[in-house]
């Protein structure tokens, strides 16, 4: 579950902890930083927004995006 805008453009998780947008740190705002553990990032796991690090990206059923894109 999430708070404010990005509810809309999520992937169906699983069991993922809540993202609050007010207390995501910088890095985690920016993308650099998963959003859940603060961890470094992938941009081949976007989460709305923001973005996972392969480990939460895999344990909260995030999908890898397109190469192509």
């Amino acid at each position: 579950m999430t708070t404010r805008s990005t509810a809309g453009r999520l992937p169906p998780l699983v069991d993922a902890p809540t993202i609050n947008l007010d207390t995501l740190t910088d890095r985690q705002r920016a993308g650099t930083s998963c959003v859940w553990c603060a961890g470094t990032a992938s941009s081949r796991y976007p989460v709305g927004g923001l973005r996972a690090c392969a480990c939460c990206a895999g344990l909260y059923g995030v999908p890898a995006a397109d190469a192509d894109r």
